[in-house]
This record gives C-alpha cells, structure tokens and sequence, in this order.
C-alpha cells in the first residue's frame, strides 16, 4: 500500500469526523450504513454489515479512525 501524504491522512480523518455524527470517536454500524448509502444509495443492510465487519479490524463493534484510514485507502487511493 502506498504511503499517504500527512495532507491526504488529515482530509480522510475529515471524511471520518463527518460520518462519526455523535462526536465519540467511533463509527458504529448506523453510521455506517449512512455512509454507505450516502456514497452508494444501492447497498443493502447486509452489504454494509459485512462491510463494516472488514473494516473492524479489532471486532470491537466500532471502526477506529486508523481502521477508516486503512479502509479509505484501500478503496479510494489503491488502483
């Protein structure tokens, strides 16, 4: 995976911090699906639960920031 620049990191935490719409530093899974639907209106509840399923990678039921990185990277910034 290529390595992001500090600039690139800060707009994704940015993207993060929007869709963390209660303030706690997390992702859950209704905010999730949100997200989701707001890139992709077409995704299904099970898409995005098995999505954000990849995505936490501790399986504490929450994406982390570092976790949405990994996960933004992944799918925006790898061709």
């Amino acid at each position: 995976m290529q390595k992001l620049s500090q600039e690139t990191i800060e707009e994704i935490q940015g993207h993060f911090e929007f869709f963390d719409e209660d303030k706690n530093g997390y992702i859950d899974i209704k905010e999730f699906i949100r997200l989701l639907k707001t890139i992709e209106p077409a995704t299904t509840q099970a898409q995005a639960v098995d999505g954000f399923e990849l995505i936490d990678q501790n399986n504490d039921g929450l994406i982390e920031v570092d976790e949405f990185v990994d996960w933004w990277q992944t799918v925006w910034y790898e061709f």
